[in-house]
């Protein structure tokens, strides 16, 4: 699930999203939406999955494993997110 390029997260999303971000950012890269998990932050699969340990904690989800390779970067975990909430909420 890519992100739109039309879609919009919310503030508070993202900002959960680096809050969380902030502790395994070991690179100092500075985080923006198209910043890239692998590419830029250099996670391995097992940060990956620390991480999106995390986030569901957070949101009180569970993200499908058969999402994460189509989520690169931090918009696209942030749509992926919000549709996972309102998809539970519904």
């Amino acid at each position: 699930m890519n992100a739109k390029e039309s879609g919009e997260t919310s503030p508070e999303t993202s900002a959960a999203l680096f809050e969380i971000l902030g502790q395994f950012n070991k690179t100092g890269t500075e985080l923006k939406p198209e910043t890239r998990f692998s590419e830029d932050l250099n996670f391995d699969s097992l940060v990956v999955m620390e991480f999106i340990a995390d986030v569901e904690d957070h949101f009180d989800i569970s993200v499908p494993l058969n999402i994460l390779p189509d989520i690169a970067t931090i918009k696209d975990l942030a749509v992926a997110v919000e549709k996972i909430v309102r998809d539970e909420a519904s």
